[in-house]
């Protein structure tokens, strides 16, 4: 008996302990687009949006200063941004295949 009171004693504590973990909440949706778009040499990185549940608007998000700056997707200011950052991510790519 008294071991049964220690199992069920040591399955609640690792319950308790599962269920109290933090777990990833998404950030907030971008609700409309802003009328600036960042200067590409500012852009640390970027998220897309896309529609769903939460989200009603797909989006582009670019990170500047650690700050959120959403886009409209169809924008050939931010459309001219995302293909500097794809020409310098596969510089960077080769840089890396070059070094191994």
């Amino acid at each position: 008996m008294k071991q049964v009171f220690v199992v069920l004693l040591c399955l609640s504590v690792v319950n308790f302990n599962v269920a109290g973990a933090p777990t990833r909440v998404l950030t907030s949706c971008c609700m409309k687009y802003s009328t600036r778009i960042p200067v590409f040499k500012n852009i640390q990185r970027y998220e897309m949006q896309t529609i769903n549940g939460q989200c009603r608007i797909e989006a582009v998000i670019f990170i500047v200063k650690g700050k959120q700056v959403c886009t409209d997707p169809k924008n050939e200011k931010v459309i001219e941004n995302l293909r500097k950052l794809a020409e310098k991510d596969q510089r960077m790519k080769m840089m890396l295949i070059l070094w191994k």
